[in-house]
């Protein structure tokens, strides 16, 4: 069963629990649903990018922003059960809600299923993994956490050495007396 679309609300109606597509189900009928009688009066439910290819047969994946900032949400239905919405599915704002409860006594939990690959950080440096970290020292750290030793894990600061060389102390961490970590430290050189 299709989501259906309320203009005047500015409300995509799931019908019942299940798996939604945010391409199809969402985006997809909500451009079917544009086109039809005098619904592009209001305003648009959703913007798009990707999809243009870059080569070798691959292309950016899509992503579709509700857009939440002209008012647009998306209502849970009067069910209890699970929504789930698959793809790359964001707010336009995302200071503003998205999902809107369901009248009556009913419990719904929204689950997005989003694509990993289709992320994509912006960096700083030429060659970094995340900020001030180059691949390299990613590695030292990577390599450290999987597969180095561990020590003080019965203490309040645990300590996880370089793998290979058993030399020096990759990560710190000091941990409170519920095994929360409280700080870390690293040594990348």
């Amino acid at each position: 069963m299709p989501a259906t679309f309320d203009g005047p609300n500015l409300r995509i109606l799931i019908p019942a629990p299940g798996t939604f597509s945010a391409e199809v189900d969402l985006y997809s009928d909500w451009k079917e649903w544009a086109r039809l009688s005098d619904n592009a009066k209001f305003p648009p439910a959703f913007d798009t990018t990707g999809g243009d290819a870059i080569g070798g047969g691959s292309e950016i994946a899509p992503y579709f922003f509700l857009r939440n900032d002209l008012g647009w949400r998306i209502a849970a239905p009067e069910a209890t059960g699970e929504v789930t919405i698959d793809g790359n599915l964001f707010p336009r704002d995302s200071a503003r809600p998205v999902f809107v409860a369901p009248a009556g006594s009913f419990t719904v939990t929204f689950r997005q299923i989003v694509s990993s690959r289709a992320t994509v950080e912006a960096l700083d440096e030429p060659d970094a993994i995340e900020a001030g970290l180059t691949l390299r020292q990613a590695m030292r750290l990577t390599v450290a956490a999987l597969a180095g030793k561990l020590s003080g894990a019965g203490g309040s600061t645990v300590q996880i050495r370089n793998a290979v060389a058993d030399t020096k102390n990759r990560i710190t961490a000091t941990v409170d007396a519920q095994g929360n970590r409280t700080a870390v430290s690293t040594d990348i050189t």
